[in-house]
């Protein structure tokens, strides 16, 4: 008796480790792919200033450096999940990121910021389709910290196609595109503002929502306000403020 006893509890044991691993690597999951998520829009913006301002090579340096850090999400995301639909989406993300690579290496022309627009898009919907299958429900702190994530993911994106459309894009599809974006952030500013603050947190939403404030006016009057520079300024101190909360929810996990 003693014996089954002790063979129950090891059994209970390691069912309980499988248990515990397996939702860890639901989570790193859930990591990986919104960091490919930002990833995907942050390289394209920093490319498309670069590619108006040669000079301005620290923002080669930094989408280099988001191609490098793909690599990196790819290898989490490999080793965290068993899911063959996944992995045929992550080998084809790896093409789409060597496809990238290819057009840095590219003499400076026009087919060029089109080409990078398209494989971020590539991107962020091969990241989505594997955090559809991601078989993990996030806690209430969990949840508000992807919401602040997709804070700065939105802003990335919205200033992606303000550069696409000052670089002379197509101008109708691409102020769709950052309509849309701006219609998704401020409904996730609506939602943490019912969420229990303390004063100081409260203050840091309030800073966000007015450095938004400001931000927008820009990418709603890009038919005449043509500012790239002041609007990289801008949208990486809203970047900033989500920051701060997004802080404060890692934390409070």
């Amino acid at each position: 008796m003693r014996r089954i006893s002790q063979i129950t509890l090891w059994v209970l044991l390691f069912t309980l480790s499988l248990s515990a691993a397996s939702i860890r690597n639901q989570i790193l999951l859930m990591e990986a792919s919104e960091n490919i998520r930002l990833n995907s829009q942050e390289i394209v913006k920093n490319y498309l200033y670069f590619y108006s301002n040669p000079k301005k090579r620290h923002y080669k340096k930094m989408a280099l450096d988001g191609l490098e850090d793909l690599d990196k999400q790819f290898r989490l995301i490999a080793k965290s999940t068993k899911d063959e639909d996944s992995k045929d989406v992550l080998a084809f993300l790896d093409y789409s990121k060597e496809k990238m690579e290819e057009v840095f290496k590219d003499p400076f022309n026009k087919d060029n910021p089109p080409l990078m627009l398209d494989y971020s898009e590539i991107l962020l919907e091969g990241a989505e389709s594997i955090s559809k299958n991601i078989a993990y429900t996030p806690s209430k702190e969990e949840k508000m910290l992807m919401r602040m994530k997709d804070i700065s993911f939105l802003i990335e994106r919205m200033t992606k196609y303000y550069m696409a459309i000052a670089e002379g894009g197509d101008v109708i599809n691409y102020a769709e595109m950052m309509t849309d974006s701006m219609q998704e952030i401020e409904k996730e500013l609506s939602t943490l503002a019912e969420y229990p603050y303390s004063e100081k947190n409260l203050a840091n939403l309030r800073r966000l929502n007015d450095d938004w404030g400001v931000l927008k006016k820009f990418y709603l009057d890009y038919k005449t306000l043509k500012v790239p520079s002041i609007v990289l300024l801008a949208s990486d101190g809203v970047k900033k403020d989500a920051h701060v909360l997004e802080l404060y929810h890692s934390k409070n996990q």
